[in-house]
């Protein structure tokens, strides 16, 4: 029933099932920590998002059938790292905090411990949930022309961005999560291109949960940050690469992908 669906209207499956998983593991950790069910730490959080990428690549292996292996083990084109240079040149800026900070610390390494986990699972669910079913039906429909490709990244980077406006559920500040929801949108869309280009689901989700884990070393281990030219710079770099460079790239790579070879 289920292939069924998706060989009619395989568009409107990818993004039915896998942005309704997104909702739906939102609305179920609202509903824990609002019933005081659960608090949601760290460790229950990572399960459930576990549990939810499991059950996404249930979906992927009924859509995908005999071609399901392929995105866990097909080699990652040499190109595909150099389109991903701006990526690394992010991280890279995350470690320009700490010789700046005023004080350096290790009092909530346990906490960072923890996170890296909970971002490992964050990648494995949100990747497969808006690579492996979001993008699925797009990539089926449009990949063959410019147009098309430019579409389904822009398209399921926007709604991977957007979903975070949700956040504001969970007594987040609503401007906060509109800014959170267009630097989300922008990397959304360069993993898009990444995941077109790479056909490497692992990837991107390897690139997601480093992201994530990278983005919290200030927090973690750096206290009292002082204003100046050096933060400054760190805040204009980043948006530079986020808002910028990152689309930029995501155009590129679908303006050069070639729909009948597997590594360009």
């Amino acid at each position: 029933m289920i292939k069924k669906f998706y060989d009619k209207c395989p568009i409107l499956y990818g993004v039915l099932f896998g942005q309704g998983l997104f909702v739906f593991f939102l609305l179920l950790e609202y509903f824990l920590v609002s019933t005081g069910i659960s608090e949601c730490g760290v460790v229950t959080d990572s399960f459930i998002r576990i549990m939810f990428g499991i059950f996404a690549l249930i979906l992927m292996k009924k859509i995908h059938q005999d071609k399901f292996r392929e995105q866990f083990t097909t080699k990652i084109p040499k190109s595909t790292w150099l389109f991903s240079i701006p990526f690394f040149m992010y991280l890279g800026l995350q470690f320009l905090y700490l010789p700046i900070a005023e004080n350096l610390t290790i009092a909530y390494i346990s906490a960072f411990v923890l996170s890296c986990g909970q971002q490992l699972a964050t990648g494995f669910f949100e990747e497969t949930a808006s690579k492996g079913l979001v993008m699925s039906g797009m990539l089926l429909k449009w990949k063959r022309t410019v147009r098309g490709r430019i579409c389904i990244v822009f398209i399921s980077g926007i709604l991977f961005g957007t979903l975070h406006i949700l956040n504001v559920i969970f007594n987040g500040n609503i401007i906060a999560c509109i800014w959170q929801s267009l630097y989300s949108s922008a990397f959304g869309v360069f993993l898009a291109a990444i995941y077109l280009h790479s056909n490497n689901i692992v990837l991107c989700m390897i690139f997601h949960a480093i992201w994530d884990i990278f983005v919290r070393i200030p927090g973690h281990f750096c206290e009292n940050i002082p204003k100046g030219i050096i933060l400054d710079f760190i805040y204009l770099a980043q948006d530079i690469l986020n808002l910028g460079v990152f689309l930029l790239v995501a155009i590129l790579i679908c303006l050069k992908y070639k729909p009948t070879s597997k590594a360009n």
